[in-house]
């Protein structure tokens, strides 16, 4: 298993290899059943790694994501993701550490778990998965799997991304080609689709996060930097 587990990262580093991804800051909406918020999203490249975070506020509730990681040759490597979620009803504050010298996982905060990994298990966070998905996109693979940490235990979970087409979408008043993307689990109901702009290297327009107890939608309002 661990030798199938290395040859499918290998795989991934063939048809990915030296794929860039430019920094971007934009402004998104958030709406669920329980809020609506819109808040700043940004991708860019610190000293020797890369950032990605979402800060949403307004006077009932205010979100915080941020993931850092390495991404090279075309690569994510984790380094660490936060989370801090208010009021009350929606209330998280999560820290998660990716150890990747010790091989170990540990989580602080609303979830204390520890967990050690498989040196050949690529496992990335529910943020930085998404610059995975955009850079196996544009290397052209249509069908692919990854594992993202399971947030509440530890470990992982394993997701099924397949590319269901494209279709036209509308930004900035403006016809955009949007390839379709949905994500799914064996044995779960639970779906995200992603709709990402070609023109914008993949950036997300729209992320639907959907089952039967519920929906949450993420979408592009304004790109305020690109590139």
């Amino acid at each position: 298993m661990k030798k199938l587990n290395l040859l499918i990262i290998l795989a991934y580093s063939l048809n990915i290899n030296s794929i860039e991804l430019p920094e971007y800051e934009a402004k998104y909406r958030f709406e669920s059943d329980e809020i609506t918020i819109n808040g700043i999203r940004e991708f860019k490249k610190n000293s020797d790694s890369y950032e990605i975070r979402f800060e949403a506020s307004n006077l009932f509730a205010s979100m915080y994501f941020s993931s850092k990681f390495i991404f090279e040759d075309s690569k994510v490597t984790p380094n660490s993701y936060d989370i801090k979620i208010k009021p009350k009803f929606l209330k998280r504050d999560q820290y998660i550490y990716f150890d990747q010298v010790g091989n170990k996982i540990t989580s602080s905060g609303s979830n204390i778990w520890s967990v050690n990994t498989d040196i050949n298990h690529l496992i990335m966070d529910p943020l930085n998965v998404q610059i995975m998905i955009r850079a196996l996109i544009k290397a052209g693979n249509e069908e692919f799997d990854l594992k993202i940490i399971d947030m509440q235990k530890g470990g992982y979970k394993d997701y099924k991304f397949q590319i269901l087409g494209s279709e036209n979408c509308i930004y900035n008043q403006e016809e955009h080609i949007c390839i379709v993307l949905e994500r799914t689990r064996e044995e779960s109901n639970r779906k995200v689709t992603y709709f990402l702009m070609e023109k914008y290297e993949y950036m997300f327009l729209k992320i639907i996060d959907s089952s039967p107890e519920r929906k949450n939608t993420l979408s592009l309002v304004e790109i305020l930097s690109f590139g």
